[in-house]
């Protein structure tokens, strides 16, 4: 009896012994991996060339060297960044796939479009890389040489002037209709596919105002090709020491700034979002980072996943008033 008992105790035994073994050659499971094991897509609501889109492109090769994978990016335009922002929010939640967060993206191109199928506080916020302002410039064929000559003249010869702005519910498309309501002036808008484009039409002289940020300014300004009137920072930017802000022509509600930033499907895990953002700290205190923002008009800076979630929740009730206010509809 002790002797069928000590055979069937061996047997037990051996067929746990070959178990444990079989287990260990099965696939471990991809959520137990270490993060990131393959390429990280980047969606942008934007056509390439805009400042999302380079700003993008300039932390992309860096951030991926510290990941040890690339990030791939992806220009998915449309909307006012709806397609892209989308697509962001269905996407599986494993940290592969990521939106350029913007105040455009997150707010403008909800609130133009009420029924778009995802919530700016239902991403996962994985943090800030960089700050921007904007830029008033007008055309050099326009006799003016300050703001106030530009308004003075806008006022005098009402809906005959045009100014350029990429996609409808964009940054610069509501920063421009912003000024019309604030200047108290009447010049008609003309939106494009992307701020390339109305940089284009400028060029032509079909419009005669843009409202867009330094990296699609600048070359304008340095140039001659256009005249920089007004900067939205609260203070004159390196780049333009000559411009005034609008504290200083007394447009105290134009001050305004945005920021570019990365957002993840909601459900990705905490410990992905802080990875990452533990890594674009690391990235941005490069020196040729923060040149090369630099040299863009964009000042490199990274927020915690904290701080981008508390700017989401207080900054989206107020650009959805603010479109609600405005009367901005999606053309």
């Amino acid at each position: 009896m002790h002797f069928l008992t000590w055979r069937i105790q061996a047997r037990l035994r051996w067929i746990a012994l070959l178990t444990a073994s079989a287990a260990t050659m099965l696939p471990v499971p991809a959520q137990s991996q270490a993060w990131p094991q393959k390429p990280i897509h980047i969606l942008i609501g934007f056509a390439a060339a805009g400042p999302p889109d380079i700003g993008a492109r300039i932390i992309a090769p860096k951030l991926g060297e510290y990941l040890g994978q690339p990030l791939v990016i992806e220009n998915r335009p449309g909307a006012g960044g709806v397609i892209a922002m989308e697509a962001t929010a269905k996407a599986a939640p494993d940290g592969y796939t990521l939106g350029l967060g913007t105040v455009g993206t997150l707010f403008l191109a909800k609130a133009l479009l009420p029924s778009a199928p995802y919530d700016p506080q239902s991403f996962v916020p994985v943090g800030m890389f960089a700050k921007t302002q904007f830029i008033v410039v007008t055309h050099p064929s326009l006799p003016v040489n300050s703001l106030k000559e530009f308004i003075d003249l806008a006022r005098k010869q009402p809906g005959k002037l045009n100014y350029g702005a990429s996609t409808p519910g964009s940054p610069p498309h509501m920063l421009a209709e912003m000024f019309k309501d604030q200047a108290g002036v009447d010049i008609f808008g003309i939106t494009y596919k992307g701020s390339a484009d109305a940089v284009q039409r400028f060029l032509a002289g079909d419009v005669q105002m843009l409202v867009d940020g330094y990296t699609v300014l600048g070359s304008l300004i340095t140039s001659g090709k256009g005249k920089a009137l007004l900067v939205t920072s609260p203070q004159r930017m390196k780049k333009l020491p000559d411009v005034p802000t609008a504290l200083e022509v007394n447009m105290p509600n134009y001050v305004i700034e945005t920021f570019f930033s990365f957002v993840a499907p909601q459900g990705t895990p905490a410990a992905i979002a802080r990875r990452m953002n533990a890594e674009m700290a690391k990235t941005m205190q490069d020196k040729s980072m923060i040149d090369a923002m630099d040299k863009l008009g964009l000042d490199a800076y990274v927020s915690t996943p904290e701080e981008l979630g508390g700017v989401i929740k207080n900054d989206w009730p107020k650009w959805n008033n603010a479109v609600k206010a405005a009367g901005i509809k999606p053309q």
